[in-house]
């Protein structure tokens, strides 16, 4: 089929066209609003700037297809085949991705926002500067995972989405906006989250080992259980954070604003945490075995039975704080 009788048989009313074998059709500018095309092959089509809301694209083959400012509000590519395909500035809101492979795509400036990304691979893909606000990325079962391994989303938009499970180790969210995001249990191992805004985000059991997160803003996120060994914090907000039991073995947290957290039972041994305010922090029974606490101000801080025997406290400001013997130090 060409797409003159693809156009003429659309006008005339018929809307069904499954399966249809249309690689590198130009379609550029068309109209085709609520068109089904699923399981159609279309690799190496050029969509750019097309009117595709509402339609059927499940299990359709798009593969280095140019969708490049195309329109896809509500339709629907579940199980689609997207790889490597040009996506910059394309409209998704409240799309299904279900299951679609979008890996080494191109997404700059995408807009996802409510878009159902469940089990999606979007691994290798460039989300620069795209807005996922309240997208769907929650992981179900272990088959059933969204991958973003590598994915640069650099200063992308993603606040409130749901990222339960998601696999990000080693991607670039420097700069992102991920306030009250949830990425309990996600895997953020060695990731770029430098200057990312985490305001409440939800980070409980979360893999952050080799993360960065130098100038991140963690305040009042909860991050208990986290894992965050060998994590690189310069300068990082963590006030009023949740870090109970939380692992931070080897973690660089110098200048880092720990004032008000909830760190009872956490881990911060050979830990660099010169300079950091701990000032009210709940510091109960933490492990502080030859951490660097080098200037640190643990003004008015709780240090019931913590662990502080073999660390560095030159400098320290214990002013008002509860010691680990339990006397308050004036």
């Amino acid at each position: 089929m060409n797409k003159k009788e693809l156009i003429d048989r659309y006008a005339s009313g018929e809307t069904i066209f499954s399966g249809s074998k249309l690689p590198g059709i130009n379609l550029v500018g068309a109209d085709l609003i609520g068109i089904t095309l699923n399981e159609a092959d279309l690799h190496g089509a050029n969509l750019l700037f097309s009117y595709l809301n509402r339609a059927i694209l499940t299990q359709a083959n798009l593969v280095g297809a140019n969708l490049s400012g195309a329109s896809l509000n509500q339709a629907d590519l579940s199980g689609a085949d997207l790889r490597s395909a040009n996506l910059h500035g394309v409209l998704l809101q409240g799309a299904n991705l279900r299951e679609t492979d979008i890996t080494l795509a191109i997404l700059l400036d995408a807009n996802l926002i409510g878009a159902d990304l469940r089990g999606a691979d979007l691994s290798g893909a460039n989300l620069t500067g795209a807005c996922l606000r309240g997208t769907n990325m929650r992981q179900e079962k272990k088959s059933y995972n969204t991958n973003l391994q590598a994915a640069n989303l650099y200063k992308a938009d993603l606040q409130g989405a749901n990222m339960k499970g998601v696999d990000l180790a080693r991607a670039n969210l420097s700069g992102a906006n991920l306030k009250e995001v949830n990425l309990r249990d996600a895997d953020l191992r060695k990731a770029d989250l430098s200057g990312a805004n985490l305001k409440g985000a939800l980070l409980t059991d979360a893999n952050l080992v080799g993360a960065k997160l130098v100038g991140a803003n963690l305040s009042g996120a909860n991050l208990v259980r986290a894992k965050m060994m060998h994590t690189e914090v310069m300068g990082g907000n963590f006030q009023s954070a949740i870090m109970t039991h939380a692992m931070l073995s080897r973690a660089n947290l110098s200048q880092a604003n720990l004032s008000l957290a909830r760190m009872n039972h956490a881990d911060l041994s050979r830990a660099n945490l010169s300079g950091a305010n701990f000032v009210e922090a709940e510091l109960i029974e933490v492990f502080f075995a030859r951490a660097n606490l080098t200037g640190a101000d643990l003004r008015n801080a709780n240090l019931t039975r913590a662990e502080l025997m073999s660390a560095n406290l030159t400098g320290v400001n214990l002013r008002g704080a509860i010691m680990p013997d339990g006397r308050v130090n004036n």
